[in-house]
């Protein structure tokens, strides 16, 4: 892309104005207005009006109101973002490295409280809590991503209660977003462009993610630094912040404004190009949501500003990760959480996506979803959407992009059964070594479970160090290990079919390339019959000997006789039966690192308190072939499902009438 920038027109009484080819864009106000004057960043008084309006006219949408003004009230009541910080952390660049959302979610809520109500309570608040992080020395570019976490919402909230500021905040709000969050960032973004040539992706041109670099010329090796040129959340977090930052202290440093936006809107693409193709991120739906809803923060206010977005909002992928955080969704309301992903997460971005992209079907309440943690966000972004027909949902969900399925019975039944499923490429910032692993969930439980989260503090953690622990392992995942060996972090497992039939929806994996085999010689099929049985279905016809497991994590009491397994969780039973090999039986194992070949610094890892490996173990037989590994689990209390189907002929049988009906 062309420089952005053509020229930068300043004169003492005149306006400094901002040209971006080819659009002519004037940020700035007349000299005179200039030392008090803001941007109003996304929170413009056409929405402040519009959420008047619409608070009397929707009632939940009342209640999401009063959930805001609730929340401001008890900001009142507690200690400031840096006094909480200095008790809890002692040393203020500890909490930059944590910071989370609770700056951004403060300043918001307090800052829309006051343009709301005009309480002056919320934005006398608002300002203490802006020159206590303004008056800090540093804002620890050590720890970047806490940085930029502090520059938006320090941004937010300066341009949101500005007119309640006197000249010297102002001068202190602008000088601490220039000096501790913009300069810092020019740094890095001029390391980054002369360290890494090639790293910067060309505008609207999808591109295989770029690999974060494992060290820089100088030696360092830090995602603070290689954050602009690397594909994974961190550069949507950071240029977000850095771009708002930019729109708001325009007045203040133009020419450095001006550098900021034209290198991080370059920048962000490489974030954005993880949504490409689907929707679907492959860092886990916890770090997509994030990723979203900043790249949302980031569209609304370059739109709001500079009437336009750099066509950022047509990045491929973005408008499609509704339908993938929805369907990676369970009935329990917690997410597929592969990789290092939460169960659960803020589903704001939804809000926006739907309403940006007039997609109603992203607002449809399901059962147990989870609330949103930005009130703000929830009510500037939430709109009415007034349509006589929403499509219903698809039960069955599939991203060709990372090979992931997941399928349920029902949408708005809590006791609806669920089964994700992910393939797909196994190289990303925050993956583990886990083709084929599965979530399962009946009767309101979660019964199959991701571990999720690993410790980040682990030695090597973010190296290729991370797959000698438990949690990103292939032994920690729901799926086959060969001798308990890793599988190959290079490979590609691919979805090679995907079926939706009446009571028989399924999805087929060919699993070989990430255990070195020839393709077609590891096999996972996984189905949903009827509305109460799942199948998890393994074909094994490479020449392979030695010990193979079959494992599943559960939180849930089993009990076990032979080929049978009762899984007990909050009242509900899970029944378990092995169909193939007819003399499998099941058995249980911890998953304690510390009592596993993965016990690399096991007193520092998670111990899975509470998490069992129900497994199967075979010993293969290279004469004998093919292998077959077949679970079937039931919901029902009945042993229906008795029929052992290749999985070649899935597809026909699934075709078949009744094939619901399986004895």
């Amino acid at each position: 892309m062309g420089s952005v920038i053509a020229a930068i027109r300043k004169t003492s009484r005149k306006r400094a104005c901002l040209l971006y080819a080819p659009l002519l864009v004037c940020l700035c106000a007349t000299s005179a207005a200039s030392q008090t004057s803001v941007p109003k960043v996304i929170l413009t008084e056409e929405v402040v009006q519009r959420i008047e309006a619409q608070r009397s006219e929707d009632s939940v949408f009342a209640l999401k109101y009063r959930a805001l003004i609730a929340r401001a009230n008890a900001h009142l009541q507690s200690p400031t973002i840096v006094e909480l910080l200095q008790k809890e952390d002692g040393e203020i660049h500890q909490a930059f490295q944590g910071f989370g959302e609770r700056p951004v979610e403060r300043l918001t809520t307090l800052a829309l409280a006051w343009r709301l109500t005009g309480d002056n309570r919320y934005a006398e608040r608002a300002r203490t809590e802006l020159l206590q992080l303004s008056d800090l020395e540093t804002w620890h570019p050590e720890n970047f991503l806490g940085l930029s976490r502090v520059s938006l919402a320090v941004s937010l909230g300066y341009s949101w209660i500005s007119e309640a500021l006197d000249p010297q905040d102002h001068q202190a709000v602008r000088t601490a977003l220039v000096e501790n969050g913009l300069k810092e960032a020019d740094k890095i973004y001029g390391l980054d462009t002369l360290y890494f040539d090639n790293g910067w992706v060309a505008p609207q041109h999808w591109v295989y993610p770029a690999p974060v670099p494992k060290t820089l010329p100088d030696g360092t090796a830090s995602a603070d630094i290689t954050w602009p040129v690397a594909s994974f959340n961190w550069n949507v977090v950071c240029n977000t912040g850095m771009i708002v930052a930019a729109l708001v202290a325009s007045e203040a440093e133009p020419e450095l404004a001006n550098r900021i936006i034209e290198r991080a809107q370059e920048s962000i693409r490489n974030g954005l190009a993880m949504f490409a193709p689907d929707g679907a991120w492959s860092e886990g739906p916890m770090y997509g949501a994030l990723s979203a809803r900043d790249a949302a923060v980031l569209i609304d206010s370059l739109n709001s500003v500079l009437g336009h977005d750099f066509d950022l909002s047509k990045s491929v992928g973005l408008e499609r990760f509704g339908e993938y955080l929805i369907h990676v969704t369970g009935p329990t309301g917690m997410l597929f959480n592969y990789g290092d992903s939460d169960t659960s997460t803020d589903p704001v971005a939804l809000t926006w996506l739907a309403s940006h992209y007039n997609q109603p079907s992203y607002n449809l309440p399901t059962a147990n979803a989870t609330p949103s943690s930005h009130p703000a966000f929830e009510l500037i972004w939430q709109q009415s959407l007034e349509h006589e027909h929403i499509p219903p949902r698809k039960e069955a969900y599939w991203s060709g992009g990372l090979g992931l399925v997941t399928m349920r019975s029902s949408w708005n039944d809590p006791d609806a059964t669920f089964v994700g499923f992910k393939a797909g490429p196994l190289r990303s910032h925050h993956n583990n070594l886990d083709a084929g692993t599965f979530v399962l969930e009946a009767n309101n439980v979660r019964w199959a479970v991701e571990l999720g989260i690993g410790n980040y503090q682990l030695p090597g953690y973010f190296t290729d160090k991370r797959f000698d622990y438990y949690r990103t392992a292939t032994i920690g995942q729901n799926t086959l290990t060969f001798r308990e060996a890793n599988q190959i972090a290079t490979g590609r497992a691919q979805i090679k079919e995907f079926g939706q039939f009446s009571g028989f929806n399924y999805t087929i994996a060919d699993l070989s390339d990430v255990y070195g085999k020839t393709k077609g010689t590891i096999m996972r099929g996984i189905a949903l019959v009827g509305d109460r049985t799942v199948l998890i279905h393994d074909e094994i016809s490479s020449h392979l000997e030695g010990p193979v497991a079959w494992t599943m994590h559960t939180e849930a009491e089993v009990l076990i006789v032979g080929s049978n397994a009762t899984l007990i969780q909050d009242d509900q039973e899970l029944r378990a039966r092995i169909l193939s090999p007819p003399e499998a039986e099941f058995v249980l194992r911890s998953a304690n690192p510390c009592e596993t070949p993965y016990d690399s610094e096991c007193q520092l890892q998670n111990p899975n308190s509470g998490i069992k490996r129900l497994m199967v173990d075979l010993n293969l037989d290279a004469s004998t072939l093919p292998h077959t590994i077949i679970i079937v689990f039931e919901s029902d209390g009945q042993a229906t499902y008795k029929t052992v189907v290749p999985l070649s002929q899935w597809s026909l049988t699934a075709s078949l009438p009744n094939n619901s009906e399986r004895q």
